[in-house]
């Protein structure tokens, strides 16, 4: 019998990230453990969200972490900075 060992769970903190609340009053959030920049997209009823964060001991994330995100997501969509495109397209 073959037996797989799992690692353990990783107990980094959690973070949340409110991106849009629907007319229907539903939570839209970023959910993400250990790296803020990895994230998943999740949407929740708001009392059902209040509970996940609870639950998750989930720490909200700042203006200025939220900024961080913000400009990582749009280094890996956009690529380098259009200065550095210029320079290295002229070698």
């Amino acid at each position: 019998m073959n037996t797989v060992s799992l690692q353990a769970v990783n107990e980094a903190t959690r973070y949340v990230r409110i991106t849009g609340i629907t007319s229907g009053g539903f939570v839209e959030f970023q959910f993400s453990i250990g790296d803020p920049t990895l994230y998943l997209e999740m949407i929740l009823p708001k009392q059902a969200f209040d509970l996940f964060c609870t639950e998750q001991r989930a720490v909200h994330l700042s203006g200025a972490q939220a900024r961080i995100v913000d400009a990582d997501r749009l280094k890996w969509r956009d690529g380098p900075a259009q200065d550095a495109r210029t320079e290295t397209s002229l070698l």
